[in-house]
């Protein structure tokens, strides 16, 4: 039923929860039904009925997690664009004080983008050695465990802050560009998670994503969003931003990249995602080392392939129609569940 219940259109966390671990649950089964091959000797109608229960729910794992094996790796090896871009995001962990961590990687690698999340004061104190690096930084810090900050060494155009659900989390949306002049957009997001001490939907995080991906949509630039969407890549939810959206998941062939949490090795999956339009190739993309945070660090390198974008065709109805529902879905539990809480 593990594998089954995710695809429910129930909210709940604990029926959310087993979207998560689906890595983890598809390897349990297999495993069972290797050893009830290996010891059961009477099968029986009651076992051989259970077995097929199991072999198909493992069939249906499968298909859920399947496009995210790294087949890109065995295919040819992806060019690299004229002006490529590098990104370091992550979840910081608000009580996190291993801040020189964080800072010897950045001084290491010279991403031209970073983006924090779960950074308060404390964290933005302690990153201001970087700023003489960065041309560029705008600074969101909260103690509810929703700051945001943004660094880049890239020329930015505008920045806008955004607050769709609730208040006390925000969004950004940057225009900027390359080295070679090309424009591009960069979401950084941060959605609040469900789970039993949190919010216990996921109505908020859905919402959240619903309305950041219609907003794209609209979007005349090359778009890349990136941020701990407290969402695995494979749920429903991701699914439907993606296709709203028009973006590709960046993980599609590329491998699961897990990055939380951090401290618990066999239950590690996909939390901070990435997202990429067409115009955008994605060369490069790996989980760094730890930080001290409960999430892993994700890198990107990628490029702008052709500055000019597709006009999207009209949203269809029906996914409209879902999207707002969704929209509406959340409005109504912010009143319920409130607003401000400890984020993932």
């Amino acid at each position: 039923m593990m594998s089954f219940l995710p695809s429910l259109r129930v909210s709940h966390w604990t029926f959310r929860f087993f979207d998560f671990v689906r890595l983890q649950v598809v390897v349990i089964q297999l495993l069972l039904f290797v050893v009830n091959f290996y010891f059961m000797k009477d099968w029986g109608a009651y076992g051989l009925y259970a077995q097929l229960f199991l072999g198909v729910a493992m069939l249906f794992q499968a298909y859920i997690i399947a496009p995210y094996f790294p087949l890109n790796l065995l295919i040819a090896r992806k060019k690299q664009g004229a002006h490529p871009v590098t990104m370091i995001s992550t979840n910081v962990l608000q009580k996190n004080k291993d801040y020189h961590l964080l800072i010897a990687m950045v001084k290491k690698h010279q991403p031209d983008i970073l983006l924090t999340m779960e950074s308060n004061q404390r964290w933005e104190d302690a990153l201001s050695v970087l700023e003489q690096e960065y041309s560029y930084c705008y600074k969101i810090p909260k103690e509810n465990r929703y700051g945001m900050h943004f660094y880049t060494k890239l020329p930015v155009k505008h920045l806008k802050e955004h607050y769709f659900i609730s208040e006390d989390r925000p969004a950004i949306h940057v225009q900027l560009q390359d080295q070679g002049g090309r424009d591009f957009s960069f979401w950084g997001i941060h959605p609040p998670p469900p789970s039993p001490t949190e919010k216990p939907t996921s109505a908020q995080k859905d919402a959240e994503l619903m309305m950041i991906a219609k907003q794209i949509r609209e979007l005349e630039t090359p778009c890349l969003v990136a941020g701990d969407f407290n969402n695995v890549c494979w749920s429903r939810s991701s699914r439907l931003f993606s296709e709203i959206s028009t973006l590709n998941d960046a993980r599609i062939k590329n491998g699961f990249h897990n990055t939380f949490p951090a401290t618990v090795p066999i239950f590690r999956f996909p939390l901070d995602l990435l997202f990429n339009s067409k115009e955008i190739a994605i060369e490069a993309m790996k989980v760094m080392p730890s930080i001290g945070s409960d999430h892993f660090p994700l890198f990107a390198k990628f490029s702008i392939q052709q500055q000019q974008t597709e006009e999207a065709a009209p949203l269809e109805k029906e996914l409209e129609h879902t999207a707002d529902e969704i929209i509406k879905k959340g409005e109504q539990a912010l009143d319920e569940e409130g607003g401000e809480e400890d984020g993932d």
